[in-house]
């Protein structure tokens, strides 16, 4: 019948429902009656530890309740994420060709225009655009 800690474990709704479905199966064996059943579904209703359990099976061949624990949960496989290439947004880029182009443009024309007027102020404004322009691209 079990004793110590073993029998005073208290049993919960799965453990009730064992020990339901054995003792159906032996009113279908024929070894208990229909009286002696629902008694013992009741007592099995009301259990409150493996023991209360255990008694209701004492002059019972198997089956009887197990009481094993529950079968735990393999622990969750970890995610691997794999990263497809095709899918994937490339980087974003800076377009230096045309800035570059648009400095180069700049330079020439500005180097023409001083050339034609001989005065060397005009290269003040393309020197700050230029330094703007490559700070903010």
């Amino acid at each position: 019948m079990g004793t110590g800690r073993e029998a005073n474990i208290r049993v919960g709704t799965s453990e009730r429902e064992q020990a339901v479905a054995a003792l159906a199966d032996h009113l279908a064996n024929g070894r208990l009656d229909l009286a002696e059943y629902e008694q013992r579904v009741t007592q099995a209703a009301a259990a409150r530890t493996r023991s209360d359990l255990r008694a209701l099976f004492d002059d019972l061949p198997d089956p009887h309740p197990s009481f094993d624990e529950p079968a735990r949960a393999p622990a969750p496989a970890p995610v691997v994420v794999v990263r497809d290439p095709l899918l994937e947004r490339p980087a974003a880029r800076r377009n230096n060709r045309g800035l570059a182009l648009f400095l180069g443009v700049a330079g020439v024309c500005t180097l023409g225009v001083v050339a034609v007027t001989s005065t060397w102020w005009a290269l003040a404004p393309l020197a700050i655009l230029a330094l703007i322009l490559v700070f903010t691209s």
